[in-house]
């Protein structure tokens, strides 16, 4: 009994000290985050079934993936994620929502739930991101998908998938779709333009990257190449709306899509 009490508080200080040394990435959300998972379930059964269904499964993950031989740098960024997503559903809850109850949180025959198959997902894939701008993003992601029904384990894995491929600056882009007004982008596509500088031409093969993967649409037009790219018209579609919603593009900092949209005016 001894051993294994010893065994479950070895466990907690692992996780503990994976979360808190994500704290350059996860800043403020460190607190609550201890609060939902380090300290156990009590906290979270609180909160409801749910919330301590939620806080098994990602302390669980945040165990194991915190038991892996794992660089400094990317202890930042799994406990970082870890971090955002925990204090988000935390909060969430606390707020009156309610925890997704179709099953993704139950142990299937294999062991293991939906819910921490897709955490190990999201959090392997944030560890190999050197993109760090991007984590916030993935921890909005683990979260939002454990309210919504509608996003099925198949479908949280496919826009994991997707959203490891593309680059932060994309995401931007998903996000000047949006805004594309607000920002004045060009309405035009570049097919009589000469020349191209390369600050240009890198964001075109973005878009195009984008339109191709059918996260976005130039408003019917078909586009072959970087020059049929016509900002101004860029709309998101499908799987791209979807990442866009679950991830919270809406926060980018317009600081960091102003160089991005001075490219496509």
């Amino acid at each position: 009994m001894s051993e294994q009490r010893d065994n479950e508080t070895s466990k907690n200080d692992h996780i503990q000290a994976l979360i808190s040394g994500g704290a350059e990435i996860a800043g403020g959300a460190v607190s609550g985050a201890l609060g939902f998972l380090a300290t156990g379930l009590i906290g979270a059964a609180v909160l409801g079934a749910g919330g301590a269904a939620a806080a098994k499964a990602l302390k669980h993950i945040g165990q194991e993936v915190s038991e892996r031989l794992l660089g400094p740098r990317e202890k930042v960024r799994v406990g970082g994620v870890l971090a955002i997503a925990a204090a988000e559903i935390k909060q969430r809850i606390a707020n009156g929502e309610s925890i997704r109850a179709d099953g993704f949180f139950d142990e299937k025959p294999s062991g293991r739930s939906d819910a921490e198959e897709v955490a190990e997902s999201v959090l392997l894939k944030s560890q190999r991101e050197p993109e760090e701008k991007k984590l916030p993003y993935m921890g909005h992601l683990l979260s939002n998908v454990a309210f919504d029904p509608a996003i099925s384990a198949q479908m949280a894995h496919q826009i994991t998938k997707a959203a490891e491929q593309l680059t932060y600056r994309q995401l931007c882009i998903l996000r000047l779709a949006v805004v594309k007004h607000a920002f004045g982008l060009r309405s035009e596509n570049y097919r009589g333009q000469g020349s191209f500088s390369k600050e240009l031409y890198q964001v075109l093969y973005e878009c195009l990257d984008l339109y191709h993967r059918g996260f976005i649409n130039f408003g019917g037009e078909v586009a072959f190449g970087p020059t049929d790219v016509a900002p101004g018209k860029m709309t998101l579609q499908g799987l791209g709306a979807d990442l866009y919603n679950l991830m919270k593009l809406a926060t980018i900092p317009n600081e960091d899509l102003a160089p991005i949209a001075t490219q496509l005016k």
